[in-house]
């Protein structure tokens, strides 16, 4: 008698790992099993250690916050209007803003445009 107490169902199983019964049978069914029946004519599982068995087979969840790396400091709105205005001081130092008439602009022009940026964000990460 006492044998049954320690045999749980996949929808206890499923409970106490915190997770789906969909989860605990994909688990039971992979190739190769990470978790297996303990009775398997009445599809029982072991209760002793279950969440160690499980853990050690089973990537976290998604849900459950994970460690993350520290950023040197977080960027303001004022740090940010500043890394454009020296983008736009490098850009008015290449651009002839007077050869370029108000948007629709073409491919080639945007293309320009795009890499004129470029060139004055490569400069802004060599001063930084």
């Amino acid at each position: 008698m006492s044998a049954t107490k320690t045999l749980i169902s996949v929808a206890e199983a499923a409970e106490i790992l915190g997770r789906s019964k969909s989860t605990v049978y994909a688990a039971l069914n992979s190739l190769p099993p990470r978790l297996h029946y303990h009775d398997v004519r009445r599809r029982l599982l072991l209760r002793e250690g279950l969440e160690a068995r499980f853990a050690r087979s089973t990537r976290p969840r998604i849900d459950k916050p994970q460690a993350q790396a520290s950023e040197a400091k977080s960027k303001t709105a004022n740090d940010f209007e500043k890394q454009w205005e020296i983008i736009a001081k490098i850009a008015n130092k290449t651009l002839d803003s007077s050869a370029w008439s108000g948007p629709p602009w073409s491919g080639k022009q945007w293309a320009v445009l795009a890499g004129t940026i470029e060139v004055g964000m490569e400069a802004l990460d060599a001063e930084t």
